[in-house]
């Protein structure tokens, strides 16, 4: 029960310090992270009597695992641009830590979440593979049409490698962990916004309501890839496993560098001397970043050569302040 209570009060406090300390703001959804998986841990070993996470090994695999898991929708981004982070590290060390940290609280969230399952054995594994190979194609090639593809593919895929079935019954335990997922970064200095093709309003916090609808399927490909963690962990024992971590880091830390080229669109903390209030008024409203801040003082927002989707976000944000 403290640990319990402990995540909660993290949380609170993150989210009431992130008001009073920009500091704090850009670092609020790591902290309330943290947060939510002790008060998940607490809560299992209190109602459950353990934790699916019961040991150290348990904590850092799942970790690994997540972070592959979501930098394969980094990548897949890459491609699409239904996503944009702000408020970035300038350091592309502390970005690339910063990122691993919150990519890595998605699977031991789903997995404390969830609890332990025994999933019945999948039928038709070349098929379910075919398809997830399929729908990723789609994705990739038809972005404005097939984008909702790329929150699909990986749950049959990880199915047919792991020879199970994930019950379709779990898919509404995707609805509560993506509203916890998408309020604790609503006006985020380092968070991120969403130009999701044909769905850009009605929103809750930064996602169209539509999107909401992908979360069912992601906890369905999340209980799948952990499913698949399961039957890897066995073979991934000593130098074998630190050799796997090793090469998990690596890849996130490249595709890290190919999103602050790409995807990442503002950068902070800034150097805010000699700045005009108004600029700094708009940045802090939009967290566009300073250069486009500037830009849009100076000249208007018709100077910006983001994507039109984007900059109707900007503007959205500056209108609402």
């Amino acid at each position: 029960m403290l640990e319990l209570l402990s995540g909660i009060a993290l949380i609170a406090a993150t989210l009431i310090a992130s008001r009073a300390s920009s500091t704090i703001d850009l670092h609020r959804f790591a902290l309330c992270w943290i947060g939510v998986l002790l008060a998940l841990d607490g809560g299992s070993r209190f109602f459950r009597g353990r934790s699916p996470l019961a040991t150290f090994g348990d904590w850092v695999s799942c970790a690994a695992a997540s972070l592959l898991f979501w930098d394969v929708f980094e990548l897949v981004d890459l491609r699409l641009s239904d996503w944009w982070y702000t408020g970035v590290s300038p350091s592309a060390l502390w970005s690339g830590l910063f990122g691993a940290l919150c990519f890595a609280t998605v699977l031991p969230a789903v997995r404390l979440l969830v609890g332990p399952l025994q999933l019945p054995p999948a039928q038709n594994r070349p098929l379910r593979l075919a398809a997830g190979v399929v729908m990723l194609l789609a994705a990739l090639a038809f972005p404005r049409a097939a984008f909702a593809l790329a929150w699909i593919f990986l749950w049959p895929i990880c199915e047919a490698l792991a020879s199970v079935r994930v019950p379709l019954r779990l898919m509404p335990l995707g609805i509560p962990l993506g509203l916890l997922w998408e309020s604790l970064n609503y006006g985020c200095r380092r968070g991120w916004v969403y130009t999701v093709p044909h769905f850009e309003h009605p929103k809750l916090f930064e996602m169209p309501l539509a999107g909401y609808l992908g979360y069912l399927p992601f906890l369905l490909e999340a209980v799948a890839a952990l499913a698949l963690l399961d039957k890897l962990r066995p073979y991934l024992r000593g130098g074998r496993g630190a050799a796997a971590l090793g090469a998990v880091l690596l890849l996130h830390f490249a595709v890290d560098q190919l999103g602050r080229r790409k995807t990442d669109v503002s950068f902070a903390p800034y150097d805010e001397r000699g700045v005009p209030q108004s600029v700094l008024t708009l940045e802090r409203a939009t967290h566009m970043g300073l250069p486009r801040a500037e830009r849009v003082a100076l000249h208007g927002w018709e100077s910006l050569d983001d994507p039109p989707e984007l900059v109707r976000v900007w503007i959205e944000k500056a209108n609402s302040r």
